[in-house]
Parts: C-alpha cells; sequence; structure tokens
C-alpha cells in the first residue's frame, strides 16, 4: 500500500467498555478502524494493518498514543485501564525504541494486549519479547483458550489481565458441566493473574449463567446494551 492509498483511509477509534459484574466500568479497550473514503467501507485494524508499510504503522499508533494520552488523566483517576492492542510487529517497534518505551511507561493506566497468536508466544517466559514486554509494562491476554497456543504464558504469570476467548466461553456454556467447568478455570488462573475477564457474554441468559462466578468482569454486546440503557 502506497502514502497515497494511506491517505484514502481516516481512523476511528473507540473504547470498547468492560464492565465488573456490578456495573462498575474497570477497563476499556481501544479499537480502531478504518474508514476508506472512496468507497465508504469500514475495515477493522487487524485486517488492514497487515498492509501497511512500517511506517504506516508506526503512524497508527502514534495516533492511538495520542488518543490514549487525551483521556489518560480521567482514566487513571477513576482506577480504568486503558488497553492497546498489540502484535509481533508493534512489539517490536516498541521494544527497539526508547521514545516509545519511555512514552508509553510514563503512562501508568496502559496495559499492552497480546493474543496467543502473538510470534512463538508457546514459549512463555523464555520468549525474550514476551519477557521484555512484561519487565516494562503490564500486560492483558486476549483470547485465553483460543487453542492457537499452549498455556506457557499463563503459568509463567506473564499477564495482569487475562480474558477467556468468547469461542470457548460460549462453547462451555453449552454444556451441562459448564458450573463445574466454569469453577475448576477460575479457579486454576486466580494464582496467575489479577483479573480474569469473561468474553462473549451476548445474551440475557448467558449473562444469567455466569452472573454467580467469580469472574472479574464482563465483555459482550448483552451486557453493553444494559449499560446504555441504564
Amino acid at each position: 500500500m502506497t502514502r497515497k492509498n494511506f491517505a484514502d483511509y481516516a481512523i476511528h477509534t473507540a473504547f470498547n467498555p468492560i464492565y465488573a459484574l456490578n456495573g462498575r466500568l474497570i477497563a476499556v479497550e481501544l479499537l480502531s478502524s478504518f474508514l476508506y473514503s472512496v468507497q465508504q467501507v469500514t475495515v477493522p485494524q487487524d485486517i488492514l494493518l497487515r498492509q501497511f508499510s512500517e511506517q504506516q504503522r508506526l503512524q497508527t499508533l502514534q495516533k492511538q498514543i495520542v488518543i490514549i494520552e487525551r483521556y489518560h488523566d480521567f482514566l487513571q483517576r477513576n482506577s480504568i485501564a486503558v488497553l492497546l492492542h498489540l502484535d509481533g510487529y508493534l512489539a517490536r517497534l516498541i521494544l527497539s525504541s526508547d521514545f516509545l518505551r519511555r512514552k508509553l511507561r510514563s503512562l501508568p493506566a496502559l496495559e499492552l494486549a497480546l493474543s496467543e497468536s502473538f510470534p512463538d508466544f508457546k514459549a512463555g517466559r523464555d520468549n525474550p519479547e514476551l519477557r521484555a514486554l512484561s519487565a516494562d509494562f503490564k500486560l492483558t491476554l486476549n483470547n485465553f483458550g483460543s487453542g492457537k497456543a499452549p498455556a506457557k504464558a499463563v503459568y509463567d504469570n506473564l499477564f495482569t489481565r487475562i480474558k477467556l476467548d468468547r469461542g470457548l466461553l460460549q462453547q462451555l456454556l453449552q454444556r451441562d458441566s459448564f458450573p463445574s467447568l466454569l469453577k475448576a478455570l477460575i479457579e486454576q488462573l486466580s494464582d496467575h493473574c489479577r483479573q480474569f475477564i469473561a468474553q462473549g457474554v451476548d445474551s440475557v441468559d448467558m449473562l444469567e449463567k455466569i452472573s454467580s462466578f467469580a469472574f472479574s468482569g464482563l465483555r459482550g454486546r448483552c451486557f453493553h446494551r444494559r449499560r446504555r440503557g441504564s
């Protein structure tokens, strides 16, 4: 993609909320999408960034940092974490830049969010990039249980916050044995993170099924709709 192509896209950034079971906002995810002005088509960040040049990806990251800085004092004052999604390339970019590391470390509310598809995620603390990131920043795992990698990084205590993969949660809730399965999963992970988040809570039935479990927070269309109506 050329610079001219890049100029055809307008970046739109939103904060996707994560709520505690009592309704308190505990974190927001910074999610960006791109509007292609020629055809008026919106493209998610994870699809379009793969087509960007290194300079274009850096420009996108810088825009996201500016947005986080704009709201950071409010978020920190209200004990709300802000999650910035990273892939392997952006992680290497941050680790190789003293300027970016200092800038991001100056934002105490910031957490860097990684997925199980992160390069060599299965190595856990033996992965030098994961080890370096965890030394400098609070980390969130986006999709625990997605099946993309073993859980060594989780048991190596690299993550402050772990989000249960939405597909796994929805599969578990279809089983008659889901209460014992969820209880065992929560107990298993409680020693390896500060907060365990349930993702994919997209119906009232699902919300009722998991409301008695010790999740730290919820993500899902059902919960968001309820909050907007309150």
